[in-house]
């Protein structure tokens, strides 16, 4: 009975012992970014999808990773995330105003383009009604007259998780659209403009000030790591 016993515990650790060195050979395999194999979860690989005036958004082979991305898709549509902009100003502190990207929308609000513009982007799992997100609010109006832009895409923020970030990226183009067309349209200067993200929200703020040339801040508030790190 004992050797048996014996002879399973050496069975058993030369099969940990190979188990060990087969995961260590993935795991290096896969920080040194040999991606370059036909792999068969790559979907979407190559493609590309348009979303209106917004601009096209693709998928290549380096937005994956074995270890930390193996998987990737498209953003939900415009419909579904629905990505919603509330401004509050010292003229309406408490009772945000919906605004678009358009004239009609931007001149009936109160938003002042000789004054600063800060957005606050909520994350995973959140929406713009989060206690913190109108504690900032407050904050910055108290601090400052100027105008708050909250970032309401709570359609596209739920799980799954990889589906959220996909989401984020056109989120992040709908945020370059409003900001460029204030530029563009009321000669609004990007550097006045502070992008706050938290989450998800904060890689939501990288996407749309890769799109807005000279934009003035980004502050990313414990941006979401999980299908970030080592990208």
């Amino acid at each position: 009975m004992g050797y048996l016993l014996s002879s399973a515990l050496v069975v058993v650790y030369l099969l940990a012992g190979v188990a060990h060195a087969g995961i260590l050979d993935t795991l290096n395999w896969a920080r040194s970014d040999k991606i370059d194999v036909n792999l068969p979860w790559l979907p979407y690989e190559n493609e590309t999808r348009c979303y209106d005036e917004l601009g096209c958004l693709n998928i290549t082979r380096s937005w994956y990773h074995l270890i930390h991305r193996p998987f990737n898709v498209f953003p939900l549509p415009r419909s579904v995330i629905n990505t919603r902009f509330i401004l509050y100003t010292r003229l309406n502190p408490t009772e945000g105003q919906f605004i678009k990207a358009n004239n009609q929308s931007i001149e009936k609000s109160n938003l002042d383009i000789k004054k600063k513009i800060k957005f606050i982007i909520h994350g995973f799992i959140d929406t713009p009604l989060s206690n913190w997100v109108g504690d900032m609010k407050d904050e910055l109006l108290k601090n400052q007259d100027m105008n708050v832009i909250v970032v309401d895409w709570a359609g596209g923020s739920l799980p799954l998780y990889t589906q959220a970030t996909a989401n984020t990226r056109l989120v992040g183009l709908e945020v370059a659209y409003l900001i460029n067309y204030l530029n563009k349209n009321y000669e609004v200067n990007a550097k006045d403009i502070h992008i706050i993200g938290h989450s998800l929200g904060a890689h939501t703020a990288g996407y749309a000030g890769a799109s807005v040339p000279g934009l003035g801040r980004i502050t990313g508030l414990d941006p979401a790591e999980p299908y970030f790190q080592e990208s």
